[in-house]
């Protein structure tokens, strides 16, 4: 499992470096590391116990130091090993319960986890094993024989300086929840999900209580993808099991959302949720994307090591890792969606949803406002730009295309466009159908202009981008009875992936093989949303937050799924929430100055016809008017989503 140690910065609110040795913030000190949780992290506290959740015996530890079967759930090291080695506290973090345990291991951090244990009582129960109950009573007897080694001034500044860590929740749903009826007659999986996160909220208060200030909860992995649910759940093809991947995705936003909501209630304390999902699945989904020369057998962490160095490049080292690979080629970018990306397709209808006039593109090629909903290039012109291809994405309908701009591909993304048809019928826009029959029509001109076969090579080599799903949440479900009336938020997402699976598979039927579906971003976050919703504080608003999140999961898994089923398609899900959120939370931290407001009009509420002035230095802003980006925002997140997704088209 990857940890993200650079969000090890986040209990300071600095950045770090993580290249196989991590920088602590001047001042700043980690005296020890303390783990909670389950088999994932457990080094051995259930060798004593009379469960059969022990594995104290070989083949496991074969490739530990010495061969030793040490009751690490692993061949050798696991990630509380890697983590306290990756500090530079010591080599490897031992079980409380080892009886070979020193007094002055108790100084730099121990290891209270159990393999088997969850958040649900009942899963600890089960396999009878140490709950987080017991772990925190462990805890709290460790805590007086602390006091008796070093007194309790220094104990006080171990606890609130050290490192604690929650890794757990997987048993619960695989093996309490799906795996009996115990739990599963009485809750729902939302509902089971909300049990949870009361017992993490429960666990996280009590650690508090006895003197934790930094401490990070992991997310849920991707458990449908385990070996053991392939096998028992994934048919004769051993399929990754959808409902298992959605019930932890559905699991982790929530307690993403309580992560964030409690740490602004516990005083002095830095509660970071860390996402061990996403790149756990690109890892299976990728596994060749992360080989690497070292020998695995003697450091199975490694990869993820490596992996971390790679998102702490500077510009310049991105720049080269964003190549094409050898004897392949992207001859053309064809882009479908909404305002983020249209470049101009709404100037010629009869719609408030377009913005070819000033003050939009006033930093665009001689300040001439063409359609694009920002001051300058939007998104398709960027990635076009990064990939050599050429300087802008033109509008499908701009009547000034001409015959050569088709064979290097162009634009049918609409302004105010959904999955859902009455998403696009309520603007008066093109919905994606309308995109679909437009996109066969330039099928029909491609081969007019270059021939069946090239028109075909053409079609199959190509970059497709759909951005696509925000006003579907924010306008027809948030802002009318239309659909809210007759849908919760969970089955509203479902039928939007009905719609986008349904476009993908006419997409692939046409030619198209390399798909980009872009993810909906932190829609909560909008300026127009924070006012409008946010409260006198104009905050972020949580539920269209949770909402995004909760599509962009079962997107994800969707994606994967069809992918599967397409021939010879790669089907990729690219995020546009976490990062974009980031830029928002820490605007200075990317050259920003203000995230909150856009620098159209008031930056509270303007956008397309209310946007009649801006302001006097855009490049300060993360977004432009109350819904869009600045170039300069944009032109950061393509170039850090093209660095990040361009290999896996191929």
């Amino acid at each position: 499992m990857k940890f993200y140690f650079y969000k090890i910065c986040s209990f300071f609110v600095l950045s770090i470096s993580v290249c196989y040795a991590i920088s602590i913030p001047p001042n700043k000190s980690i005296p020890a590391v303390f783990v909670f949780g389950d088999s994932i992290v457990d080094t051995g506290n259930n060798n004593g116990l009379k469960t059969i959740a022990k594995v104290n015996y070989p083949p496991y530890g074969k490739d530990f130091m010495g061969g030793i079967p040490t009751g690490r759930f692993s061949n050798g090291k696991v990630p509380s090993d890697f983590l306290v080695e990756e500090l530079g506290i010591k080599d490897l973090l031992p079980a409380y319960l080892d009886p070979t345990l020193q007094a002055e291991d108790l100084i730099t951090g121990v290891n209270f986890a159990s393999g088997g244990a969850g958040y649900d009582p009942l899963t600890s129960e089960i396999a009878k094993v140490i709950s987080l109950d017991g772990q925190v009573i462990l805890f709290k007897e460790y805590i007086v024989k602390l006091t008796e080694l070093v007194g309790e001034d220094r104990k006080n500044e171990i606890l609130a300086n050290s490192l604690f860590m929650l890794v757990t929740g997987a048993n619960d749903i695989t093996n309490t929840y799906f795996g009996m009826p115990l739990r599963k007659s009485y809750y729902d999986v939302p509902s089971y999900a909300d049990l949870l996160v009361n017992f993490a909220c429960s666990f996280v208060q009590d650690l508090y209580g006895l003197g934790a200030r930094r401490i990070g909860i992991f997310g849920i992995p991707p458990i449908g993808c385990l070996p053991s649910q392939r096998t028992l759940k994934g048919g004769e093809a051993r399929q990754c099991v959808d409902n298992l991947n959605q019930a932890a995705q559905l699991f982790n936003i929530k307690l993403e959302a309580y992560s964030s909501s409690q740490g602004n209630k516990l005083p002095n304390s830095r509660l970071v949720y860390i996402d061990t999902y996403n790149v756990l699945l690109d890892v299976i989904d990728n596994p060749q994307r992360y080989e690497t020369k070292l020998d695995m057998s003697q450091d199975p962490g490694r990869i993820f090591r490596l992996d971390n160095c790679s998102k702490t490049k500077k510009a310049g080292q991105d720049m080269a890792d964003m190549r094409v690979p050898r004897n392949k080629s992207i001859p053309a970018v064809i882009v479908f969606g909404d305002s983020i990306v249209d470049t101009g397709n709404n100037n010629g209808l009869k719609t408030i949803g377009k913005v070819n006039y000033p003050p939009y593109g006033k930093d665009f090629m001689g300040g001439k406002p063409t359609g694009r909903f920002s001051n300058g290039k939007v998104p398709p012109d960027l990635i076009v730009e990064e990939l050599g291809i050429k300087e802008l994405l033109p509008a499908y309908l701009d009547p000034t295309l001409q015959a050569e701009d088709l064979i290097t591909g162009v634009n049918f993304a609409s302004g105010g466009a959904g999955y859902d048809p009455l998403t696009s019928e309520i603007a008066n826009v093109i919905s994606l159908s309308g995109q679909l029959e437009m996109f066969k029509e330039y099928i029909v001109k491609l081969k007019e202009i270059v021939g069946e076969d090239r028109k075909n090579k053409i079609l199959a080599n190509s970059l497709y981008i759909l951005v696509i799903g925000s006003n579907d949440i924010t306008n027809t479900y948030f802002s009318t009875p239309l659909r809210k009336s007759y849908y919760d938020i969970s089955s509203y997402a479902d039928i939007l992936l009905n719609y986008g699976s349904s476009f993908l598979k006419d997409l692939h039927e046409l030619g198209a093989r390399r798909i980009g579906v872009f993810g909906i971003p932190p829609i909560g976050c909008l300026p127009s949303q924070r006012t409008l919703k946010g409260g006198d504080k104009r905050q972020c608003v949580d539920y269209l937050n949770q909402a995004a999140q909760l599509f962009n999961s079962k997107l994800a898994a969707d994606l994967s799924s069809l992918g599967n089923k397409l021939p010879n398609s790669r089907l990729v899900y690219v995020d546009i929430y976490n990062l974009p959120l980031d830029v928002i939370n820490n605007p200075q931290k990317y050259g920003f100055k203000i995230a909150d407001k856009g620098c159209c009009g008031t930056g509270q509420i303007e956008v397309a016809e209310l946007c009649r002035f801006a302001c006097s230095s855009d490049s300060d802003y993360v977004f432009w008017d109350s819904f869009h980006l600045t170039e300069k925002a944009y032109r950061l997140l393509v170039h850090k989503i093209l660095v990040q997704h361009l290999s896996s088209f191929f």
